[in-house]
């Protein structure tokens, strides 16, 4: 949660368009990102980062790219995405409150832009993939989100954009429980929609996952922490990953990027007609590929959940998908 006391020049955002809203990392957001890592124990320190050109029109790109109904759902609820380096990931998303009277002004997206440069959407998704696992001779994950032709920053930064997009809605939305609020009392998950997908509390009141949608080694990868798993550990993780019901193995770490992950890829797979593909070489050479998730039975709930969201559920928008779907037969 980050506290403004000049929560006007916050809201005067939402007066441009989304594209528009582009912006430096503002101190009070890098003073908070500050406490967040060393209360985490990350050695990174936040730095504003003012876009180039090019790194301007890569976002604009990216946002303009994607359906105008996800913007719509977006737009109303996204003050900014703000750029900087140090932030301990490729991206974030957390709530900007009025300090005085503890008012939800919206949202804003943070960038690293630091951790994307040189970066293409696969170059990208592949390094993401890889960091929760050592590195050296063995197994290693090769991700592919784009087409050769679409292989550029835009379009990570679309996916990565996507993914932070789903943290977005998950504040304004019922189906979560919301992230900067205390935790409910035990047995609380059916009341949330989503949730009650996948998870449920622990003794703890932990989020734990359902026992059909757990598998081994879920509860050890780390991300963005400093546990990485030796790299034999990628075909033991992922042989249990395509038996449960997660988009990817990012999202079956915690209800918030299982949601994240399932909004980010049903929108670049199944609205978008990109790739997400996954391989598992060994020194080098192509072992396995996974089955994509949104082809799969086991996303069936999750899918079901996404059409209604986006509207996608009703008789004439699924008329027309049918419709295209002959013809492009």
């Amino acid at each position: 949660m980050i506290l403004t006391r000049d929560p006007q020049a916050w809201t005067d955002l939402y007066q441009h368009p989304l594209h528009a809203r582009i912006l430096p990392l503002p101190a009070e957001v890098r003073d908070f990102v500050l406490q967040v890592n060393e209360a985490t124990g990350l050695d990174a320190v936040p730095e504003a980062v003012h876009a180039d050109a090019g790194l301007h029109a890569d976002i604009a790109q990216a946002l303009r790219g994607l359906p105008a109904g996800v913007l719509g759902l977006v737009s109303p609820l996204l003050l900014g995405v703000c750029l900087g380096r140090g932030l301990g990931s490729s991206g974030a998303t957390d709530i900007v409150v009025d300090a005085a009277d503890g008012r939800i002004l919206g949202c804003v997206v943070l960038l690293d832009v630091e951790l994307m440069a040189g970066h293409t959407a696969n170059s990208w998704a592949t390094w993401k993939d890889n960091l929760p696992f050592a590195r050296g001779r063995g197994f290693a994950l090769d991700t592919t989100i784009a087409a050769p032709r679409d292989d550029t920053r835009a379009n990570a930064l679309q996916f990565l954009l996507l993914h932070e997009f789903g943290h977005v809605l998950t504040a304004d939305g019922n189906f979560l429980p919301r992230w900067w609020e205390a935790m409910p009392d035990t047995h609380f998950c059916w009341e949330f929609s989503y949730l009650a997908l996948s998870w449920t509390t622990d003794a703890f009141g932990r989020f734990v996952p359902q026992q059909r949608s757990d598998f081994a080694l879920r509860d050890a990868v780390d991300f963005y922490g400093k546990r990485q798993l030796h790299g034999d550990a990628i075909v033991t993780a992922y042989a249990g990953l395509e038996l449960a019901d997660f988009a990817s193995l990012y999202g079956a770490t915690n209800p918030y990027d299982d949601f994240a992950e399932c909004f980010a890829t049903y929108v670049h797979v199944e609205m978008l007609g990109r790739p997400h593909v996954l391989r598992i070489d060994l020194d080098g050479e192509p072992r396995a590929w996974l089955d994509s998730f949104w082809a799969s039975p086991r996303s069936n709930a999750k899918r079901a959940f996404m059409e209604r969201m986006l509207g996608l559920d009703t008789p004439a928008v699924m008329a027309a998908n049918e419709a295209l779907a002959r013809a492009a037969a």
